[in-house]
């Protein structure tokens, strides 16, 4: 596996061990693996574009799940992020064809479909609509999957699974676990106007276990959950954290504005930004998802957003992260 030390890598990693596979996990040097450190499994520090390392790591192997990615929105960052999910991703099926794997399991994202902006989208919705504002983590990512999904018939099957916006416990990199206690401390002035589709990363998880045998060869899969808006989200987080929830609501155009303006400053600060305009756009859209193929044909479950808000909480408290 590679990204085994994010909050779906380490999730899924911990299952696989559970049902008894003997599982190796590709990271980065210096990557902090510490909640990986009590499951038996291997662990090979090395860059997804090192092949040398790539071939150690496929060897003997029958299954690879791709997880990891470059989620940056820092344009100074765009070129590693395009080296990260595109040719690493190729680099990556390259190798397990090399060793005879007989499956990748590549995770994508939603954001490589697009969004509906009258309804809700499926793995069939035409248009791609996120590369407005140079929003590149999607860009990237789509053609991460055109590419992963093109080497179908060529040695090696390939299955990608989208998941939504994922929240569970081992959210060591603070995806949403930087939110519990940015409104605990009152250090969020408002909420974006749009929404996104949210569910537990541990049914995320298993849909790539269950996709390693069941999942369609050169079929998509989305993996989202419930359709809620960033209010919802905030309103269920600060109720966990004893905090108000901000009045205010931002709309598209200052979402988008804001990212201008971070990214101007980021240039001349030399720190990555908190947003970018690609960002604004897409906090400021309803991004909604459905999930009936995953569900039909992986047996994948939507659990209660409320159930993976609580399993967070529980997470990030018991390990010192809301210190």
């Amino acid at each position: 596996m590679t990204g085994g030390t994010g909050l779906l890598g380490i999730n899924l990693a911990r299952l696989l061990a559970v049902q008894g596979w003997n599982v190796t996990v590709l990271g980065r040097n210096g990557t902090n693996a510490r909640f990986l450190a009590d499951l038996p499994i291997s662990f090979v520090a090395a860059d997804i574009c090192d092949e040398a390392r790539l071939d150690q790591a496929a060897r003997g192997q029958e299954v690879v799940f791709h997880v990891a990615g470059d989620t940056s929105w820092w344009n100074r960052h765009y070129d590693r992020q395009w080296r990260t999910n595109v040719d690493g991703t190729v680099m990556v099926i390259e190798a397990a064809r090399r060793h005879g794997v007989r499956r990748v399991v590549h995770t994508s994202t939603v954001d490589t479909i697009g969004y509906d902006p009258h309804g809700v989208a499926d793995e069939t919705w035409p248009d791609f609509n996120f590369g407005r504002f140079d929003y590149h983590y999607a860009i990237s990512k789509r053609e991460a999957e055109r590419r992963a999904l093109a080497f179908n018939g060529r040695g090696i099957e390939v299955v990608a699974l989208l998941p939504g916006s994922m929240i569970g416990p081992y959210d060591v990199n603070l995806q949403y676990g930087r939110l519990f206690r940015d409104l605990r401390d009152r250090k969020v002035a408002g909420v974006p106007c749009g929404g996104v589709s949210f569910n537990h990363v541990g049914a995320v998880a298993q849909a790539h276990l269950t996709a390693a045998d069941q999942g369609v060869p050169g079929q998509r899969y989305i993996c989202a959950g419930e359709n809620l808006s960033y209010r919802r989200l905030f309103e269920v987080i600060a109720a966990r954290v004893s905090a108000p929830v901000p009045r205010l609501t931002v709309p598209s155009w200052a979402l988008i504005s804001y990212g201008w303006l971070d990214e101007a400053i980021a240039a001349w600060t030399k720190k990555p930004p908190q947003m970018n305009p690609g960002m604004g756009f897409y906090m400021s859209r309803n991004a909604y998802y459905r999930s009936d193929k995953a569900i039909r044909e992986l047996g994948y479950q939507i659990q209660s957003f409320e159930s993976a808000v609580d399993d967070a909480h529980r997470f990030l408290l018991e390990n010192g992260f809301l210190d």
